[in-house]
């Protein structure tokens, strides 16, 4: 029997226990693997590192002899899905806690080495085999779908298979912008190039040419991402929202990651501005030439014309082409804007395994009610509203 013709053999880490060991694994497979950088070892270890030492978290490694093939991480929660149902709940390379999940990685995936890996559904057998009454795996690559082929209801997997929320990642393919001489104007819409236009003839008839400012060390970046953070949540809370750092576990990992992979040229921060003031701040992850927009934080004036989020983007854009980056990528999100600015585009799904029918029913009937509600125009933003002013007005009742 040749290695490649082996069966897998599974074994578990403790990450916390073993972190050398999970540290040699993921590397190893990194250099053999296709992935992003929420798949990275630098996302990675400052993710471990963030967690407490009682999170339920295993890693899970399958070999081929003594190599490794394949490698994730599995988060265990119980809990009572919708007040009625005991459930087991296993979580792909997250914790299945919410409050630690909202670091919100994109494009996960099992790490695993294309050449030694021929037989997939055999990862899948392994997961059927293990204890779990649900199996999220949240925002995964449209590429592992296929890969895995979860999706395809012709594959006899032990379990049903369903997509529970899907969206759209754009992206810009900064080798065109280069082809165009960086005239990324040429590229977008009539609509578009006006709207960008008007709005920098403005900003620079108050305060003369735009600059974009790359922080050049971690106690720069971490300068700018603290005001960043400032204008973000200002504009969310103005909206009725809580804004993304809201959430205290989420603001200290992404302090910790800036601080820690700045000098690994994984982090970027840019600073767009001139003499009359700021326009604002870009949080980006820079991994193997694709710049990652993750979070953004803009100086809103009154007037209308004042587009500083458009004209961030633009300047970001165009700054990045002519560095060499190969894409920029806004990330899943059906804001207009990345639509607008982008020449590609990819897909991402948040899967769940289930492996009761019963289950299955009730969880497709959820995601059908959870479909309507956002097809109903501002819905969704009312109830998402209304969530955040429970929550508050619970946390100030304790207070």
């Amino acid at each position: 029997m040749t290695l490649r013709n082996a069966p897998l053999r599974f074994q578990t880490y403790d990450p916390f226990a073993h972190m050398q060991t999970v540290e040699s694994v993921w590397l190893d497979l990194q250099s053999r693997s296709e992935h992003t950088y929420f798949t990275s070892w630098g996302w990675i270890s400052v993710w471990l590192n963030s967690l407490p030492r009682e999170t339920r978290l295993e890693l899970v490694v399958g070999y081929l002899g003594d190599v490794p093939a394949l490698a994730f991480f599995v988060g265990k929660r119980q809990k009572r899905k919708y007040g009625l149902l005991p459930s087991k709940i296993f979580s792909l390379n997250s914790t299945a806690v919410q409050s630690y999940d909202e670091i919100y990685a994109e494009y996960n995936s099992i790490l695993y080495d294309p050449s030694a890996l021929t037989d997939r559904a055999e990862v899948m057998r392994h997961l059927s085999a293990l204890e779990w009454d649900e199996f999220d795996f949240p925002w995964v690559s449209a590429k592992f779908e296929r890969d895995f082929d979860l999706l395809n209801r012709e594959r006899r997997y032990p379990f049903f298979a369903l997509a529970t929320h899907s969206a759209t990642s754009y992206f810009v393919d900064l080798q065109k912008i280069r082809a165009a001489n960086l005239d990324f104007y040429a590229l977008l819409s009539s609509n578009k190039r006006s709207q960008i236009r008007r709005s920098v003839k403005q900003y620079e008839s108050n305060g003369g040419a735009l600059v974009v400012h790359e922080a050049a060390s971690a106690a720069e970046a971490l300068e700018m991402f603290e005001r960043l953070v400032a204008l973000h949540q200002t504009e969310w809370n103005k909206l009725g929202r809580p804004g993304a750092f809201a959430n205290r576990y989420v603001y200290q990992f992404h302090r910790e990651l800036i601080r820690s992979r700045f000098t690994a040229q994984e982090i970027q921060l840019l600073h767009v501005f001139n003499s009359a003031g700021s326009l604002g701040y870009l949080y980006c992850f820079t991994y193997r030439g694709h710049i990652l927009f993750y979070q953004s934080g803009f100086n809103y004036l009154p007037q209308n014309v004042y587009r500083p989020g458009l004209v961030s983007h633009y300047r970001a854009i165009v700054y990045n082409a002519s560095k060499g980056g190969s894409v920029y990528d806004f990330l899943a999100g059906d804001a207009p804007y990345k639509q607008s600015f982008s020449t590609d585009s990819a897909e991402m799904y948040k899967i769940r395994l289930v492996k009761n029918e019963f289950r299955f029913s009730i969880e497709n009937l959820i995601v059908r009610a959870k479909r309507a509600i956002q097809k109903a125009p501002g819905l969704e933003e009312r109830l998402k509203r209304a969530r955040y002013r429970i929550k508050t007005a619970r946390a100030q009742a304790v207070r």
